[in-house]
């Protein structure tokens, strides 16, 4: 029993929330899946759209994978199983203008700066024209689209909207 001049402070329900705590675990993965998920989907529509284009085939072979929990992180991944794809991520570009060589036929002056004419003619995608460093830009051009849409995850899992 408390003194006259002492305040007792009882909180009920321990038990009950550490049960809640448990759940909301479990919830935070799945939001934080979820959000990887979108995440990735952004980073895949930025690659195909900022990857130099000649035929399509390597636009068309960059997927993603996952996501997936390793321990006490969820990973996910693009990319491509071509094995020109690393090449034309990494090589610098080649200045001046070049002719076009393909089974025996020269197409003259296709090249310019290191990007041919079908990847000129490409769109540009959040202000980044199509080129080398394709999946790096897409990563950089979204890092403000990861923050928000983690942060929403987040939310998501303490109980807002």
């Amino acid at each position: 029993m408390a003194n006259k001049d002492e305040i007792s402070i009882v909180w009920d329900g321990l038990q009950e929330f550490s049960k809640e705590l448990d759940g909301m675990t479990k919830e935070l993965e799945k939001n934080l899946m979820e959000a990887m998920t979108e995440y990735l989907k952004l980073v895949e529509e930025g690659a195909k759209a900022l990857v130099h284009y000649d035929e399509g085939e390597l636009e068309q072979s960059l997927t993603t994978k996952g996501p997936r929990r390793e321990g006490d992180r969820v990973v996910g991944e693009i990319g491509s199983n071509l094995t020109y794809a690393f090449r034309r991520h990494e090589e610098p570009y080649r200045y001046g203008v070049r002719d076009k060589y393909d089974n025996g036929v020269r197409t003259p002056n296709y090249y310019v700066y290191g990007r041919g004419r079908e990847t000129l003619k490409k769109p540009k995608w959040r202000g980044q024209a199509p080129g080398r460093k394709y999946l790096e830009n897409a990563v950089v051009l979204t890092e403000d689209d990861y923050e928000k849409i983690m942060a929403k995850a987040l939310e998501k899992t303490l109980g807002g909207k």
